[in-house]
């Protein structure tokens, strides 16, 4: 019992001594505030990283609209009927031409 009460002892005194310090933000990249030196290192590691081909048409892209073609949707209803499309409203007045 004497031997665990030590222990417990020792333990709860190393404890006490144990403390975390104040934790300050020092960002690195210079344009958020950095070291304005370690401007050259994080470019030269971000051209490393780089994996993208260079695009040969000078960049932009810009080509046009994309072909996007859906393939058709076919819902089997189990072998129910589809309901007719609704008749053609007279309550809605047509858009004025110019």
């Amino acid at each position: 019992m004497f031997r665990i009460s030590i222990i417990s002892l020792s333990l709860s005194a190393l404890a006490s001594f144990a403390s975390a310090g104040d934790l300050i933000f020092s960002p690195v990249n210079p344009a958020f505030g950095g070291n304005p030196n370690n401007f050259d290192y994080l470019v030269g590691t971000a051209q490393i990283q780089n994996q993208h081909p260079a695009d040969p048409g000078g960049g932009g892209g810009g080509g046009g609209v994309p072909n996007i073609n859906f393939p058709d949707i076919s819902i089997d209803l189990g072998g129910a009927v589809a309901p007719a499309a609704p008749a053609a409203s007279t309550l809605a007045a047509p858009l004025p031409s110019n």
